[in-house]
């Protein structure tokens, strides 16, 4: 199982976690050293004229500036780093998981709301990388700068203590509220990325009926709302800045007011007050940092969330990978039901059913009777609610998919087209055989479609409009891929339906030269596709019932050569 993001965390942290532990301690003692500067060359230096002494401070001083500025770069680059390891693994490790989980709980929820667990990796990046964590190491360190004003001038440490005390309070009621506006920022997120490929993925459709100006009206609804949470979401961190803004220039004024009465009265000398304020301005660096942190918190809580949702998905474990036989083409249900609910009923109903190689089987019933499920649970992508399915002797859905692939075809009604080209989707971007790719690929009439193509097979395919190939043979491709394999057990699932006459000649050809050594279980509007069956089931109420044969004088199969596979 892919390791979890504070899995991720911790591996990468063990690594740099003391060295910016360490080079934070060492930059803050640095930054101690201007402030005792300002105290030594107006306490000491000026009344007394010590050039030589003011020289040795100045080269001091810039040593330790500069010593400070590499330890910064260092710093920054082990942060930057590991942000990068972090934002790598973890997506990653979040796509494997996704790839790795049950069909039935990846579609409970909408392309979008992935997209959006997804991009909250990036969000992510800051809190993992050690920036957080440098805010957090500063912190300590204003207690110490408190102890040294207190040092210098006694009770004008009430001061910066007391505005330190106010901006705290005021923070955390500014990430109360911010939490709650991020949240509502997030679920419009959610509902407008679900929207958008809703528009997007059907646009013809929208089109053709001239739903244009609903889905505008629609969209505007949507872009009003996520506008308005990300307006309050930036106001409110504009707030908390300008707060931070507005408490570091009344700490500067209030201890310059009650440091210059103390120096008036002789309790302190001018550079004990230079010191206290270059000291109160150390103190508001590492809480106006603290304070964006927490703002910012109130996003890593839902962030945090958002992801490890992804790492909550279930997994499945192909267990019976070492136990599959040989491609045969030998398929069995066994007292199958199934439902995609708990508390919903039965959509398939104590099925048996046994094919061997030969075999040619047709099922057909009405919209949603439950007919591509069944070519599902063949494929592994679900598993029976009560039951076993058994593949050339193992349960599909604990095989891997890259094995299975051998034994079982899934012939969809619309092929899926990757970006790539023509020669990386017919042989699944090198994972199938090339000389078989391009055998099926004859076979289906690719190849001389493609031949007029001034690119060939490296011609370039995006699944869109602007593609240089008609509908009909990216479906032709799409079949070619998946008969590179050899399956032993073909599913027909419409697949005809986005052929043109051409293409479906060709593969009514070919399922006949197919047919003797194969399994085959065909979902088909057309008879004659229907007419290569064997036996014909008709699915109603979730059970299997035998049909009367087909016809076979409508169209004679059986003079097609055999195609061994």
């Amino acid at each position: 199982m892919p390791p979890a993001p504070r899995t991720i965390m911790t591996h990468e942290f063990r690594v740099n976690l003391i060295h910016l532990v360490l080079s934070s301690l060492v930059v803050n003692l640095l930054a101690l050293a201007m402030p005792i500067m300002m105290l030594q060359t107006y306490d000491r230096i000026l009344p007394h004229h010590g050039v030589g002494t003011l020289t040795l401070l100045v080269l001091g001083v810039i040593t330790a500036v500069f010593f400070e500025m590499f330890l910064r770069i260092a710093r920054s680059y082990l942060t930057s780093w590991s942000g990068a390891v972090f934002e790598h693994k973890t997506s990653c490790s979040a796509m494997e998981h996704i790839l790795q989980s049950p069909m039935q709980r990846f579609e409970e929820q909408g392309s979008g709301t992935y997209l959006q667990k997804m991009a909250s990796i990036s969000r992510l990046r800051g809190f993992y990388s050690g920036q957080a964590l440098l805010t957090i190491v500063d912190l300590p360190f204003i207690f110490i700068f408190l102890f040294l004003i207190y040092y210098i001038a006694g009770n004008l440490v009430f001061v910066p203590l007391g505005l330190f005390c106010a901006f705290s309070l005021l923070a955390w009621f500014v990430g109360y509220k911010l939490r709650k506006q991020v949240r509502e920022q997030d679920f419009s997120g959610k509902i407008r990325y679900n929207f958008i490929i809703e528009t997007l993925s059907g646009i013809h459709t929208l089109k053709g009926l001239g739903l244009e100006k609903f889905f505008l009206r629609r969209n505007d609804r949507l872009q009003t709302r996520i506008s308005s949470s990300h307006y309050q979401v930036a106001l409110t961190n504009n707030i908390a800045i300008n707060c931070g803004r507005i408490f570091s220039q009344i700490m500067t004024v209030a201890v310059v007011s009650f440091g210059a009465l103390k120096v008036i009265h002789g309790d302190m000398g001018t550079g004990g007050l230079a010191a206290c304020v270059l000291l109160s301005g150390r103190i508001m660096q590492p809480v106006q940092r603290a304070l964006s942190l927490w703002t910012r918190f109130q996003s890593f809580f839902i962030d945090r969330k958002e992801l490890q949702d992804i790492f909550n998905l279930p997994t499945t474990t192909y267990s019976d990978t070492k136990k599959i036989k040989q491609p045969v083409g030998h398929v069995r249900f066994h007292d199958v039901s199934f439902r995609y609910e708990p508390d919903s009923p039965m959509l398939l109903r104590n099925l048996d059913l046994e094919l061997n190689p030969g075999d040619s089987i047709a099922i057909s019933g009405s919209a949603g009777s439950g007919k591509t499920t069944i070519l599902h649970m063949i494929t592994g992508l679900i598993k029976p609610t009560k039951g076993t399915i058994l593949v050339d002797g193992a349960h599909p859905h604990l095989v891997k998919p890259a094995l299975l692939s051998a034994h079982v075809g899934y012939l969809p009604e619309k092929g899926t087209i990757f970006y790539g080209t023509i020669r990386e989707n017919l042989t699944f971007f090198n994972t199938v055989n090339e000389d078989d790719a391009m055998t099926a690929a004859r076979l289906l009439g690719i190849d001389d479609a493609v031949a007029i193509l001034p690119a060939g097979y490296e011609t370039q395919l995006t699944d869109n409009v602007t593609d240089p190939i008609p509908p009909g043979l990216k479906q032709r491709i799409a079949i070619a891929r998946v008969l590179a394999n050899k399956p032993r057990v073909i599913l027909f699932d419409n697949a005809d339906r986005g052929l043109d006459k051409h293409g479906y000649n060709l593969i009514f050809s070919l399922l006949g030269r197919l047919r003797p050594r194969t399994v085959m279980v065909i979902i088909s509007d057309d008879r004659n596709i229907l007419r290569l069956a064997d036996r014909e089931y008709f699915l109603h109420h979730g059970r299997l019932q035998e049909a009367a044969p087909a016809d076979s004088k409508v169209h004679n199969v059986l003079p097609f050569r055999e195609f061994r596979i």
